[in-house]
């Protein structure tokens, strides 16, 4: 029985809630980014009587960029919240392992068309697995593992827009080896490829596992990880934000090393392929939009194999929301939507959106427009379908500027402005930690203040990135108000000079100088916009 907070850390989780300068900050874990309708209304309830404080004029539940949930501005939860959370299955029963970050999987696992194998069974397996193990509260609080099934929405690196990685430390990517290997006892099916993740990047391996063995090798990697990080660690506790991390261990140790100290946990050595299969690019922004699924025959319950499907009827709608701010009418608003319709249940995104699955296709048109009466679209060419931002100024006080209204201003700028093929990626930053978006931007605008009649007003550094990195090249600096406007004048800009319709803006980007982008900024005549850079 849970009865009280747990120390408060830099990494949240909802015991090891963090202060901030605007109250609590609290993430609720939902692993694999599930809710069924009894969570997703007790949430909502839950969320009205936490509340105290408007966060940005406005209360909201954000969904996060590890697809679980976070709630803002609220008073520290009581004993009697933690057991009804717990009882839902969305807190931990042993709570030392709240701090590990929440397991990752494609949020379409099980109704994606086109996916290897079904990932649900596997993520419910390591939730156990760790929920069960006490001695894993030793491991970091970023420890991540994430598990692409292979279809087409995933995880990992798999697409082509930067924005959409997501690093894990232990990351298990689907791919299917089409000949079988009698050298090695290598069968044709579906394997998981492992690789692991340390500066914002994956290495991949050339270790494949099959489904069965996946949790008993998450395990040994967890334990030769956690052996690491008790032999650097000291006595600091598990709630240190200086735990040694992937990237120590890797430098120190190598990739050889390291599986070859995890083969030493496991009954078998590690099985490793001289031609290791890749898995195969997915669909830009497939989370956004309406999309047939199949359904499988059979259900999570079932032992792991490769995902039969047939045609089912129904599509799933994945819908963006402006920074994954969804509020409590809104999350009651789906999860009536998921009973009436569907199947009762909600898929969260790690791009802080929502998808809406087993509708059936002739109920597709009315929900659409129920969506609509919510405030919530599953258009995919909304500006402000990419648009991220960091919590910022009141909530952290390393931030400059006040990321978030700063940002909702420029979304709601932008969607009354223009339409785009495709959305760009542009992120709010109140500072060089990045922490809202690890992965390169098209465009970042970092947090600054400049003088301005003897005045101290917030603005922003504005860089153009590329594959590698978000501060690439320096546009010029503006103060906050005017950023609207210039992203407005830049996007009208990439819309004229597109080479064609499907050219992204990093693309463009990359195509343009940017010394010509800077001179065609300044001599732009666009009416909509006379706000200049200044440097």
């Amino acid at each position: 029985m849970v009865n009280e907070v747990a120390q408060s850390i830099v990494c949240p989780g909802l015991f090891y809630n963090t202060p901030a300068q605007d109250a609590y900050l609290i993430r609720i874990r939902t692993p694999g980014g599930w809710l069924n309708q009894q969570q997703g209304r007790a949430i909502a309830e839950l969320f009205t009587e936490l509340a105290t404080v408007a966060a940005w004029n406005k209360k909201t539940i954000q969904v996060t960029n590890r697809a679980n949930l976070q709630v803002r501005s609220i008073h520290p939860p009581t004993p009697e919240i933690f057991q009804t959370l717990q009882d839902l299955g969305l807190a931990a029963q042993n709570r030392s392992v709240d701090h590990l970050r929440n397991l990752m999987t494609s949020p379409t696992a099980g109704i994606d068309s086109q996916e290897l194998i079904d990932t649900r069974p596997l993520v419910l397996a390591l939730d156990t697995y760790i929920r069960s193990h006490p001695e894993l509260a030793g491991l970091p609080a970023k420890f991540s593992v994430g598990i692409d099934g292979g279809g087409a929405v995933g995880i990992g690196t798999r697409s082509p827009i930067p924005w959409e990685h997501r690093y894990n430390e232990i990351q298990l990517s689907a791919v299917l080896v089409h000949q079988a290997n009698h050298s090695i006892d290598l069968p044709a099916g579906v394997y998981f490829r492992l690789a692991l993740g340390s500066e914002k990047q994956l290495r991949n391996t050339s270790v494949l596992i099959k489904p069965d063995e996946c949790v008993p090798v998450v395990g040994a990697l967890a334990a030769v990880y956690l052996d690491y990080v008790n032999q650097n660690d000291g006595n600091q506790s598990c709630q240190s934000p200086k735990k040694p991390r992937m990237r120590d261990l890797l430098q120190d140790w190598g990739v050889d090393r390291y599986l070859q100290r995890v083969s030493g946990y496991l009954p078998q050595p590690l099985r490793q392929v001289t031609h290791c299969p890749m898995p195969l690019p997915t669909q830009p922004y497939g989370h956004l939009g309406i999309h047939p699924q199949r359904s499988l025959l059979g259900s999570v319950g079932r032992a792991l194999s490769v995902s039969k499907t047939v045609a089912a009827g129904v599509s799933y709608m994945g819908m963006s929301l402006q920074l994954g701010q969804l509020t409590a009418a809104q999350l009651l608003g789906l999860v009536e939507l998921s009973t009436t319709f569907g199947r009762g249940d909600l898929r969260l995104t790690p791009w802080q959106t929502v998808i809406l699955p087993d509708i059936p296709n002739e109920r597709v048109t009315e929900v659409v427009q129920t969506l609509a009466s919510l405030g919530l679209s599953t258009r995919r060419d909304r500006p402000d379908a990419a648009i991220a931002a960091c919590a910022g100024k009141p909530g952290c006080a390393a931030s400059a500027t006040e990321t978030q209204p700063h940002a909702i201003a420029l979304a709601n700028h932008l969607n009354r402005q223009l339409k785009l093929e495709c959305p760009v990626n542009i992120h709010l930053t109140g500072c060089e930690k990045s922490c809202a978006q690890p992965s390169p931007a098209e465009i970042t605008l970092l947090g600054t203040t400049f003088e301005q009649s003897g005045e101290i007003v917030e603005g922003y550094h504005i860089y153009i990135g590329d594959d590698q990195e978000s501060l690439k090249y320096h546009l010029g600096n503006a103060i906050a108000a005017d950023i609207p406007s210039l992203m407005e004048q830049l996007l009208h800009l990439y819309q004229q000079h597109q080479k064609t319709h499907n050219e992204s803006f990093r693309e463009f980007a990359s195509r343009q100088a940017i010394l010509d982008l800077k001179a065609l900024m300044t001599s732009s005549k666009l009416e909509t916009s006379t706000v200049k850079l200044h440097d």
